[in-house]
């Protein structure tokens, strides 16, 4: 009879390594959050932790169906599934791991745990070899898995923190020794401070959707070797991620309201004008200056990790002829942009609302297609999406609408 690949993911930080694709099946893959109260989703303000946004990018983005399992249920998502124990210890997870996976008989398992063991303060030294025994645990558990497993998070207590970072630094080589079975991905190195909410423990809802984010990432080489990999995309209807903020300006010169006693440029979902489905992004305003003028507005709240080869692609209906002096921006955690980066649309013009306008490719009225090569930013992560109007020369009204973005990775 045949079996089905299983895979377990286990993210920490070092280069990820080839591990053999998981069967592509008609039924949904089988994945089991595993850990203690991160996996649960404590502290999130829907109570679904990583898992929903994970389940969202997997099944919309990617096209792969999913079903969470495990004993436990919590959050609001339309699938609860999962084997998070908020307060268990390493040894506490293991002692609980082989019921489990027996149970749940799952194609992937995402483990997370450790951050109680230094809470707790207790046999910190031996908490490494504790998860070496854990991971292999599970690969006797299920002996056709793949594993990944994961860095512990900041925390905001200094002692805790440190205890942290001197239990990461052990997991490389652990994940190393395991051979191409086991994954690593680093989730202290993406996350800070300002992603851990108030009781200094557990994620944001920033902070976990960087962790769904990175899970995500990780899976590619996994269940998507020899496909392309959409990191984001969005017709901007119901079903998908809306916008994280609306008419919000990050920076601005000499730009006002399109009308309507609106003070700066707009940036919202509208059902107007659309490229494929009901619903697009809108932009407006005014520009007072011909000495130069600019707005860049905030669009989504992202944590996209960038490769060569990754491609940025959207379609642009701009009205009037200022119209066309805009872009989509993607800004990164290390202070980089796409409009500063040098990279060029499929024209060879710069990926920058000015050079854009100036191009003569964007006509007024129709829809056209923008698409980018974002290689020059490969190795970095995208932190915001942004819509910005930058223009040299010129006043008055602009206005448009921009649809169905992608980011995606290419095959790997």
């Amino acid at each position: 009879m045949h079996r089905r690949a299983l895979v377990v993911l286990v993210l920490v930080a070092a280069g990820l390594c080839a591990v053999p694709q998981a069967a592509a099946a008609a039924t949904p893959v089988r994945v089991l959050p595993l850990g203690a109260s991160i996996t649960w989703g404590t502290a999130s303000t829907d109570g679904n932790g990583y898992r929903e946004e994970l389940r969202r990018h997997l099944a919309d983005d990617a096209g792969i169906a999913v079903d969470f399992v495990g004993s436990q249920q919590s959050g609001n998502g339309p699938d609860r599934d999962n084997e998070g124990h908020p307060g268990y210890r390493i040894d506490q997870v293991a002692a609980g791991t082989d019921a489990w996976v027996a149970a749940a008989k799952p194609d992937v398992v995402l483990l997370n745990v450790g951050t109680n063991d230094m809470i707790q303060n207790y046999d910190v030294a031996n908490a490494p070899a504790r998860l070496s025994a854990l991971v292999d645990q599970i690969l006797r558990d299920a002996p056709a898995a793949t594993v990944l497993m994961s860095t512990l998070v900041p925390n905001r207590d200094a002692a805790v923190n440190a205890r942290a970072v001197a239990f990461n630094a052990k997991l490389p080589a652990i994940a190393q020794s395991k051979g191409a079975r086991v994954r690593l991905v680093d989730f202290y190195a993406q996350l800070s401070l300002a992603d851990i909410g108030g009781d200094g423990i557990h994620p944001t809802d920033d902070g976990y959707s960087k962790l769904a984010n990175l899970w995500y990432s990780a899976l590619q080489p996994v269940l998507g070797a020899g496909r392309t990999w959409p990191l984001f995309r969005t017709d901007f209807g119901a079903t998908v991620q809306q916008l994280t903020w609306t008419d919000t300006v990050q920076g601005s010169l000499n730009v006002g309201g399109f009308c309507c006693g609106k003070t700066g440029m707009e940036s919202g979902r509208r059902a107007e004008v659309a490229h494929g489905g009901t619903y697009a992004l809108m932009y407006s305003g005014n520009d007072l200056s011909a000495a130069g003028s600019y707005s860049y507005n905030r669009l989504y709240n992202v944590h996209l990790v960038l490769t060569a080869g990754t491609t940025l692609t959207y379609w642009i209906y701009p009205q009037y002829a200022n119209g066309g002096y805009v872009a989509l921006d993607l800004f990164l955690t290390d202070g980089r942009s796409l409009r500063d980066s040098g990279a060029v649309d499929q024209y060879g013009v710069r990926a920058h609302p000015q050079y854009q306008g100036q191009g003569g490719h964007l006509v007024a009225n129709q829809w056209n297609q923008v698409r980018v090569d974002l290689t020059p930013l490969a190795g970095g992560t995208v932190d915001q999406i942004r819509i910005g109007y930058d223009q040299p020369a010129n006043t008055g009204l602009f206005r448009g609408y921009v649809d169905d973005i992608a980011v995606v990775r290419p095959a790997g």
